[in-house]
């Protein structure tokens, strides 16, 4: 269940139309993939502004010890909870690590008034709800070079490096700078996110992959993989139906269970 906990007290600031929207939002957040369906993060919702906060205490100490995992999945579930208000036409400014005596608090997002959703947010809003980890092999056939460099803009948009690797399947590599700090890991959070939404929204099959040893920093020219996306055609019948949220990559990648 999402944590979510109201600054403002009474009914009144809960009930307004921006409190609504933020908290809607933070909602949308919980189809984001994260370590093991963890969902490792806290939301602190005040009338026109909402916090993002690391939960440590949902750390899986002995899979992911330096926390990386943990910050990639808040990552992803702070542009999902951006794509909803976007859509919703509630313009914030997002500050990431407000406060340098509190390093759990990750980001805010704070309410600027009223925006017109960009060209095709609506279809990423549209992604969140209905994008599923699809473990099965893929079709035959190759995802279009167009569509690859469609889901590389999107991770560079976010402030992340993103590369095309073709092993035995298609992968698009999400990187961070090799002396990456926790900034660097929730901006390829944010960049998960944005790949799998693009993709979902092109009609594209996806599979989170965290299990990032066959990606050398080599092949992703100088960085060090943060997290990569199985990318491909579905077959006709389309990725097995979940009851409920997504879960997020697996294990090996949230899921089923998935993880970033």
């Amino acid at each position: 269940m999402v944590a979510i906990h109201y600054a403002d007290r009474g009914a009144a600031a809960r009930s307004g139309p921006v409190s609504r929207s933020l908290t809607q939002a933070t909602f949308a957040a919980l189809n984001a993939p994260s370590v093991l369906d963890t969902q490792p993060w806290r939301w602190r919702i005040t009338e026109h502004r909402i916090g993002l906060h690391a939960d440590w205490a949902r750390q899986l100490a002995d899979l992911d010890p330096d926390g990386r995992l943990l910050l990639i999945s808040c990552g992803a579930a702070l542009h999902h909870a951006r794509v909803a208000l976007a859509a919703d036409g509630v313009g914030v400014d997002v500050v990431r690590f407000p406060d340098p005596g509190d390093p759990s608090l990750l980001s805010e997002l704070r309410y600027t008034g009223p925006a017109d959703p960009a060209p095709g947010i609506g279809s990423l809003h549209r992604a969140i709800a209905v994008r599923r980890s699809d473990q099965r092999p893929f079709a035959d056939r190759p995802v279009p070079d167009g569509e690859l460099t469609l889901l590389r803009n999107a991770a560079e948009q976010t402030g992340a490096a993103a590369r095309t690797v073709h092993r035995d399947a298609t992968y698009v590599v999400i990187t961070a700078p090799v002396a990456a700090a926790a900034s660097d890991w929730l901006t390829a959070g944010e960049a998960l996110s944005a790949v799998l939404l693009t993709a979902t929204a092109a009609g594209l099959a996806t599979s989170p992959v965290t299990d990032l040893t066959a990606f050398t920093p080599r092949e992703a020219e100088g960085g060090f993989p943060a997290a990569a996306v199985r990318v491909g055609v579905a077959d006709r019948f389309g990725p097995p139906r979940q009851a409920g949220p997504p879960a997020g990559p697996t294990a090996s990648a949230p899921g089923n269970q998935e993880s970033p």
